[in-house]
């Protein structure tokens, strides 16, 4: 029960991280004047196809959503029942490793051919991708403790 306990309050922890913390580190790369060639509209309502839904198209936020919540339910596996140390350089650790660089910098681009590996090495995309992913590790963390003990470990 404890197992599959880590995996609901994960997957929750990271819907949510992906609603707020990912998609606001991306505002501010997209709207402070500050960042040059970040493109991405952040809490997007444009309809995408989702690779986990093929032929069916959702919002974009929601396909974050739902990847967010998929992450989270393996940080949950991964943390623990009983997630000792810093949750916030964990978690950080954890989204720079799983979604960045596994997930957006070298799985997607190869199932769906939309952009290269790595972004070719531009750093307009690939600064905003690590700082959104280790935001989203670092809060989906500190959920998952406060889901898990009513406090952040």
């Amino acid at each position: 029960m404890n197992f599959l306990k880590g995996i609901v309050l994960g997957f929750i922890a990271g819907a949510i991280a992906a609603l707020t913390a990912h998609e606001f580190i991306s505002w501010l790369f997209s709207n402070t004047g500050l960042w040059v060639g970040w493109d991405r509209t952040p809490w997007s309502q444009e309809p995408v196809n989702n690779v986990l839904l093929p032929g069916i198209e959702v919002p974009q936020i929601i396909s974050t959503m739902l990847w967010g919540g998929l992450w989270g339910a393996l940080f949950g596996i991964i943390l623990g029942p009983r997630p000792q140390g810093s949750m916030t350089i964990q978690g950080a650790i954890l989204g720079i490793f799983g979604p960045a660089l596994i997930g957006v910098l070298v799985a997607i681009p190869l199932l769906t051919q939309a952009y290269p590996i790595f972004y070719d090495g531009d750093a307009g995309k690939v600064v905003p991708v690590l700082a959104m992913t280790a935001g989203f590790g670092a809060v989906t963390a500190w959920l998952y403790g406060m889901f898990r003990y009513g406090r952040l470990p």
